[in-house]
């Protein structure tokens, strides 16, 4: 029940989701959901954008047919096969019901306000090719998190990307002329 739910300190699971080709929902087409729009769609997601309304560059992805827009007021049939849903609308109560809705239907809902309807919340992200570092507070201080990523991003250049390329063809050459993995656990 919800109630528990309030009860139980929130620890959130770490996790990286593999989204290619999966249908990812982003309710609104203000600012917030073009920036959720743009992460999904590098992350190879499937996204439908719902709202009468949208920022001229969702306008431009929709125009591009990089993004599905649902030109509508949200209505429960729009999460109809959905992995992950954003609620980013700038109306509290329908981000509100998209996220109880998601959770009835046990969808992974983000919920721009208020967070804390949120199943999940994203983190502060430093990625340098296949490098990807991720910083959270757990919602207790997003400035925290900017500043913290603002010193990985001097800490860790682009060539930690270029590095990660060169040590998985040579993690992939190890794994076809080894194939033993105590050796490949090496690298």
């Amino acid at each position: 029940s919800s109630h528990q739910r309030t009860q139980i300190k929130m620890k959130y699971y770490p996790v990286n989701l593999d989204l290619r080709e999966r249908r990812c929902v982003v309710v609104g087409g203000g600012l917030v959901a073009e920036r959720k729009t743009l992460t999904l769609l590098e992350s190879g997601a499937e996204v439908t954008v719902v709202s009468p309304s949208l920022t001229p560059k969702l306008a431009n992805l929709v125009a591009s047919g990089k993004v599905l827009h649902v030109p509508v007021l949200f209505q429960e049939a729009h999460l109809a096969n959905a992995h992950l849903v954003f609620a980013a609308t700038n109306d509290l109560a329908v981000n509100r019901a998209v996220a109880q809705l998601c959770r009835k239907k046990g969808i992974l809902a983000n919920v721009a306000a208020p967070p804390e309807e949120s199943s999940f919340i994203v983190p502060s992200v430093v990625e340098r090719g296949d490098l990807v570092i991720a910083i959270s507070t757990s919602g207790a201080s997003p400035a925290l998190s900017k500043s913290i990523r603002q010193e990985l991003e001097k800490r860790y250049g682009p060539e930690y990307g270029l590095l990660l390329t060169r040590l998985a063809a040579v993690r992939k050459r190890l794994h076809d002329e080894v194939g033993s993995e105590a050796v490949r656990g090496q690298v």
